[in-house]
């Protein structure tokens, strides 16, 4: 609800670091989030995110914009859904 509240509110804005850092920290601080939510931090749960509703490797390194290829594999690692499709492979054919 707060993330929908800070697009309403900020639906277009500059593209600069510092603009959209000083908006991240004016929506935690309306979600009683003050120091510990910060944009590196949304990337990363979009990454996971993404990772976890089953997007392959190559996409997720498009997506975020990831030089090393590496970077999306231990996001999708991590997420554990390679090992649950594996498994599901093994156990229902």
């Amino acid at each position: 609800m707060c993330v929908e509240r800070f697009a309403n509110r900020y639906d277009a804005f500059s593209r600069s670091r510092s603009t959209f850092n000083k908006r991240v920290q004016a929506a935690a601080e309306e979600a009683g989030l003050s120091g510990r939510v910060y944009p590196h931090c949304l990337r990363a749960t979009a990454a996971s995110y993404h990772a976890c509703k089953g997007v392959a490797p190559m996409p997720l390194q498009a997506l975020m914009g990831w030089s090393d290829l590496a970077t999306a594999q231990k996001y999708i690692r991590i997420s554990g859904t390679a090992t649950a499709d594996a498994l599901r492979r093994v156990h229902h054919g």
